[in-house]
């Protein structure tokens, strides 16, 4: 019944709005050069969008961040954007307030519980109640155009996509990770556990009935097509995650490192992991590395951030007696860009079995600092490709800790090449990873996914054309 109802008011929709999309259309493409200044843009197109995700502004999380920065970028085009988030914060606290407003962003918050990732039972309670509460918000808030949701929690687009139908909103579904997959991947799940099942028919059937997908790398769009079938790949769009490289930049030459200096690391070499120290992250071939270099009193390893893994840390480096192991909480935002220019090389790291299910956003910050990538992790993952294709860092693969160590004393002695691989990941990051080129694929996306109808199957059949565009993004 509800897809003979969502038939309808897409007919109506199309219809009622044909001319005023094709001008959205138009206005996108004549703007996917823009340039970012200082300068206030002009209003590219007018849209009203939903950005659902559990975190935004203040939250200092991951897809916090890079929501906010999006919802932002887009108010400075014209768009209309309401940010539904929980009231609570990624590490639990103090809880927000319902409503607030943030550089034109309305930032509406449903009421859930904030006990923060400590514990699976305060995790689990934070994603039901948020559930509940973001349905009720959902339904209440003012008919928007367009709802884009994250995946995490796990079933937040299936929200989206009820509320969305019913209420003739299209639906948008950005997966920053893939469930259940990547809980399977790290144990957390068993493969046949019915849970897991459950999970994963959800999923697929949230994804394929939505209007557009949007996936952070071409590895990632492989495993979303091998879920959802490769008639959907018209509707896939690759956009990967970004920074913004005029608040993150490369300290200027004989320019002062205050923060350097607070923390005693002038005249060290710095290898620096700084983010969520989350179950997706590989630590164990970091660890081994700093204490086979454990002699080396010159090289210091910095973790900068918090998780689930800041335990692991700190045993295995009191278990060892190491010295050259440092451990520091977040620090303020506006100290990122001295705190990554303290690190000689940067580390970014991902689980075993990930490649294609998670994409650590920190590359992209590590890439607009002007440092070296050393990523840890599967060689078939995204991160690894880029880095391999533009030198600008080395892969290392999970376990090979020797390897590691080798690559630290070679970046250490010639600092020169370390200096050459940082300015080659700044040029690359210019030409690709720079916030203004990510915020012009989704206004592309949300343009293209506002004169899309979906079938009752969900990506029945696509057109010759669609086709070719397909393959040739293969």
């Amino acid at each position: 019944m509800w897809i003979a109802s969502l038939a309808c008011v897409v007919h109506f929709e199309i219809s009622n709005f044909k001319f005023r999309i094709s001008n959205f259309q138009f206005q996108i493409i004549s703007n996917l050069k823009f340039i970012r200044s200082s300068v206030p843009r002009s209003p590219v197109f007018h849209m009203r969008i939903i950005i659902l995700n559990q975190f935004f502004h203040p939250d200092h999380s991951a897809t916090s961040q890079l929501m906010t920065e999006l919802a932002e970028s887009l108010v400075e085009r014209g768009v209309e954007v309401t940010a539904l988030a929980g009231r609570g914060r990624y590490n639990g606290g103090q809880r927000l307030a319902p409503r607030d407003e943030h550089r034109g962003v309305r930032i509406e918050r449903a009421w859930a519980t904030s006990f923060g990732k400590r514990s699976t039972f305060g995790r689990i309670s934070d994603y039901l109640s948020f559930y509940l509460g973001s349905f009720w918000k959902l339904l209440r808030l003012p008919r928007h155009d367009l709802v884009m949701a994250l995946t995490t929690p796990p079933l937040i687009g299936l929200v989206a996509l009820v509320v969305g139908r019913l209420r003739g909103m299209r639906v948008v579904m950005l997966v920053q990770d893939v469930y259940p997959d990547i809980a399977v991947a790290l144990g957390t799940l068993s493969a046949s556990n019915p849970v897991t099942r459950i999970l994963d028919l959800i999923g697929r059937q949230t994804l394929k009935r939505s209007d557009r997908i949007i996936v952070l790398s071409r590895c990632m769009r492989d495993r979303i097509a091998a879920k959802v079938g490769e008639a959907c790949l018209s509707r896939i769009d690759v956009i990967h995650n970004w920074a913004d490289g005029s608040d993150i930049r490369p300290l200027a030459e004989g320019e002062n490192n205050a923060f350097s200096e607070e923390q005693n690391l002038s005249g060290l070499f710095v290898v620096l992991f700084s983010g969520n120290l989350g179950l997706v992250n590989e630590f164990s071939t970091v660890l081994e590395a700093a204490r086979l270099l454990r002699e080396r009193r010159d090289i210091v390893f910095l973790f900068i951030g918090d998780g689930a893994k800041t335990t692991e840390i700190k045993r295995f480096s009191q278990r060892h007696n190491l010295t050259n192991v440092r451990l520091l909480p977040y620090q303020p935002r506006t100290q990122l860009r001295y705190s990554l220019a303290a690190g000689d090389a940067l580390l970014v790291t991902l689980a075993a079995g990930l490649a294609g299910l998670s994409v650590p956003s920190k590359a992209y910050a590590t890439m607009a600092a002007g440092r070296p990538l050393v990523f840890v992790g599967d060689p078939r993952s995204e991160i690894a490709g880029i880095i391999e294709e533009n030198s600008c860092g080395a892969v290392i693969p999970s376990g090979d800790s020797d390897r590691l160590a080798a690559v630290i004393l070679e970046l250490e002695s010639d600092r020169q090449r370390a200096k050459n691989l940082g300015e080659a990941a700044r040029a690359l990051f210019d030409a690709r990873f720079e916030r203004r080129h990510a915020v012009d694929a989704y206004a592309q996306s949300f343009a293209e996914c506002m004169n899309t109808s979906i079938s009752a199957e969900g990506c029945a059949t696509h057109d010759a054309k669609a086709d070719r565009e397909a393959e040739a993004n293969l």
